[in-house]
């Protein structure tokens, strides 16, 4: 035997926790915690480690208590060492053996609980007396009868599911002979050792007709004797549907392939095509009897070869299916575009079977974008130029503005002037809006460092004034490149409208749909009524476009942008990020 002994049943609790003892043998009088308490403290914790209270004479109370508790043995401390440890050892041995001998048997009932009752198929279970000894979840739901209500019964209440009455079934017929079968359920049922294989149809099962298909078998105890019965049983009525609907589907689907404008193909390993339709046929002017049985080879462009070879190489068991774009040079030496949706099929063994693959012609959709992405260019030129002029107009109306302002007199004279300038002031801030709305998904959205973005976003403000706390951990997410301007209006917004502002937190929580970014701040808040408006384009006392253009940025990436302060102790703006739009900053250890 292994021994570890401790002082106390605290330092005993401790050991628990790391290592594993097959039985505790315990004093009763200890400090802080006596014996008792630590048995109960063990059956909380450790409910399968026999237990054996070891004590002095004149405690039989506590050895009664004990054993209520559940402790395997009590002894009583006295009389010769070698006789009582030899008993103690005995006591050791029997506690040990027991406990183990349980958890075996347990394991063994458990097993073949959960074999039985995880199968997919509906299974259940006879005695020899017709008794119901097992019953599992799949035949719970395809019957409604659930196991606690047929546990035990017999006179055929198993068949009353199925037939509405009492009645032998399939799993019945496995304590008949051979030949009594053969002779009564010739062609019915089919025996296979000593399988019972059988298929009927039902005019109702919960209300519906079905086809079940069942297979019964003997069970066996140890000695060879038949102890009872197993049967599974199959719903096939939706597979019988299914074979019906293939053959109708498959007298359609030559008419439909045929009909099909896309290019159809499926071709070996090798490159040999064993099919292509006539769409295919037709694209490149050759019979099908001229690409079947061949290795026909279009013709790509050489440095369109190396994406070709990549785009096949990608496409694995987890990942058989791929698409592709690229040149194609016909045979009269026309250069077109097409698409490809290519599929491998792959046998038990992982290995390449077939390729089947769907294309069409983009070379119409390819010019059609390349002429948008023209007119864009030209478009943004176009915008950055009438920009420049009228900014450089409203410039100089400005300047004449402040001149005749000066040289004015009558004061219905100034303030005239006055509005004229803040409609100039108004043009200015709308013609720097189209400026910033312009670059708003022009580039591609990237994964950015969080904490870099914030560090940017806040270095043009002075807050030496505010308590600021900045706690996102090491976070990246996936946005368009302009997500500091967003984080940047939020701050900015805080400061120009949130009266008394003395801090500016932003911190990071999880939920079960992603996570949230929260900005916010001790100031007054913002109305119940106006926490959708803010969004809105030119609401505000500034521009009005800040918070706009914030979540005009975010929706790109699916990134959403909420208020929920509360009015009266401060704003906060929720930046939603769905799952894979985030992940963990995986930070370099290189010095």
């Amino acid at each position: 035997m292994e021994i570890s002994t401790a002082l106390s049943a605290h330092e005993a609790l401790e050991m628990l926790k790391t290592r594993g003892f097959d039985v505790i043998v315990s004093d009763y009088e200890m400090p802080q915690m006596n014996g008792i308490e630590f048995l109960r403290a063990i059956k909380e914790t450790h409910p399968h480690i026999p237990f054996i209270i070891f004590t002095g004479r004149g405690r039989e109370h506590v050895a009664i208590e004990a054993l209520n508790l559940g402790a395997a043995f009590y002894l009583q401390k006295g009389g010769h060492p070698r006789s009582q440890f030899a008993e103690l050892r005995n006591m050791i041995e029997q506690a040990v053996s027991r406990k183990r001998a349980e958890l075996a048997l347990q394991r063994s009932e458990q097993r073949l609980s959960d074999i039985i009752n995880f199968l997919p198929d509906a299974t259940f279970a006879i005695d020899r007396e017709g008794r119901v000894i097992a019953w599992n979840y799949s035949i719970e739901e395809m019957t409604g009868v659930p196991a606690r209500e047929i546990l035990g019964k017999g006179n055929y209440e198993y068949s009353i599911p199925f037939y509405s009455e009492r009645r032998p079934i399939l799993i019945d017929l496995i304590f008949e002979s051979s030949e009594e079968i053969v002779k009564r359920y010739y062609g019915v049922v089919h025996k296979k050792g000593d399988l019972l294989i059988g298929e009927t149809d039902l005019p109702r099962l919960g209300g519906q007709k079905a086809i079940l298909w069942g297979k019964a078998s003997p069970l066996y105890d140890h000695e060879g004797n038949i102890i009872g019965a197993i049967e599974s049983i199959r719903d096939v009525s939706e597979r019988r549907r299914m074979e019906e609907a293939l053959k109708e589907s498959e007298a359609r689907y030559k008419g439909i392939v045929e009909s099909q404008e896309d290019l159809i193909a499926r071709f070996l390993p090798d490159g040999t095509y064993i099919f292509v339709n006539p769409a295919f046929c037709r694209y490149y002017e050759l019979s099908y009897d001229e690409i079947v049985g061949s290795r026909f080879r279009p013709h790509v462009p050489p440095e369109e070869m190396p994406l070709v070879r990549k785009h096949f190489a990608s496409l694995t068991p987890k990942n058989p299916t791929g698409y592709i774009q690229h040149r194609i040079i016909l045979p009269g030496g026309e250069v077109r575009w097409q698409s490809w949706t290519d599929q491998v099929i792959f046998d038990e063994k992982g290995g390449i079977r077939e390729f089947q693959s769907v294309g069409r012609d983009i070379t119409d959709v390819v010019k059609a974008e390349e002429a948008v992405q023209m007119a864009n260019r030209k478009l943004s030129l176009l915008s950055r130029i009438t920009r420049h002029d009228i900014l450089n107009q409203v410039t100089a109306l400005m300047l004449y503005l402040d001149m005749a302002k000066e040289q004015a007199e009558s004061p219905w004279l100034v303030d005239f002037i006055e509005k004229i300038q803040r409609v100039g002031q108004n043009i200015e801030r709308q013609v720097a809006f189209t400026k910033e709305y312009e670059d708003i998904g022009v580039r591609a959205p990237t994964w950015q460092d969080m904490n870099g973005v914030l560090q940017r976003a806040l270095q043009s403000f002075d807050l030496s004034a505010i308590r600021m706390h900045c706690e996102v951990g090491d976070l990246e997410v996936y946005a368009d490149p302009l997500l500091e301007r967003v984080f940047h209006n939020l701050v900015d917004n805080a400061m120009r409208h949130g009266d008394g502002i003395t801090a500016i937190s932003i911190s990071t929580t999880m939920s079960s749909y992603g996570l949230i970014l929260s900005v916010e701040d001790d100031g007054s808040g913002i109305p119940h009524e106006e926490k959708e408006k803010i969004f809105e384009k030119g609401y505000g006392k500034g521009s009005g476009f800040g918070l706009f253009l914030a979540r005009e940025i975010l929706d790109i990436t699916g990134i959403s942008l909420i208020e929920t302060g509360e009015p009266g102790t401060g704003a906060r703006f929720e930046v939603f990020f769905p799952k894979g739009t985030f992940r963990s900053l995986k930070r370099s250890n290189a010095p």
